[in-house]
């Protein structure tokens, strides 16, 4: 029997709406961010996990905590700092608009791919490499389970490129909206099926906060 995990990203905060680089930098969800999350929860209701692992940022472990509100039994999940987001050094909490007016070119290479990392920043592939172990570690303890991921929106691109084989300069080919749902299966022999991606259906109709 495959295992299955819904890979979740955090639901909107501050510093997405800013658009800054937050990374290991604490940001709170904004109150759209809540309601996406309290959405969430509702769509997963009814629905029987195994175990659910978060990023130990605030965002993605409220997130989480959203998404299993209705969960049948009470299930916390682990804070894993496997599951954060990049580290982008220098980087670190600025707006991308204020590193475009003095780095545009440095800037422009890192989200094309070219630049494998931010100034004194992680790379892409230590990213790749970290998610990929955290999310490792918990199919093979719970095997055949189902299983809850929250993180971060470059760690989740990160973390599928690493597990379907793609060159690392296409890491950032994934565009991950908040709350969004990506499942993957493994199977017993290692093979992963990304069998959804970047779902916000829960979002449909739900009336949000500005």
């Amino acid at each position: 029997m495959p295992t299955e995990v819904l890979v979740i990203r955090h639901a909107e905060t501050y510093g997405n709406i800013e658009g800054r680089f937050c990374g290991h930098s604490e940001t709170d969800l904004t109150p759209r961010g809540i309601a996406q999350a309290r959405a969430l929860g509702l769509r997963l209701r009814g629905q029987q996990f195994d175990a659910a692992a978060s990023s130990d940022l605030s965002r993605a472990i409220l997130t989480a905590r959203h998404a299993l509100e209705h969960h049948p039994a009470p299930l916390d999940p682990l804070a894993d700092p496997r599951l954060r987001e990049m580290h982008y050094g220098e980087w670190e909490g600025l707006p991308a608009s204020d590193i475009a007016k003095t780095q545009a070119d440095l800037l422009g290479e890192f989200f094309t791919g070219r630049r494998h990392a931010a100034p004194g920043g992680e790379s892409i592939q230590q990213l790749r490499e970290r998610t990929a172990a955290a999310l490792r570690d918990l199919v093979d303890r719970y095997q055949g389970g189902r299983l809850v991921v929250v993180s971060h929106g470059n760690a989740i691109a990160a973390l599928l490129a690493e597990l379907l084989g793609m060159p690392l300069e296409r890491t950032w080919a994934f565009a991950v909206a908040n709350t969004s749902v990506t499942r993957l299966t493994f199977g017993r022999s290692g093979r992963v099926t990304l069998a959804a991606f970047n779902d916000t259906a829960h979002l449909e109709g739900v009336e949000l906060p500005w």
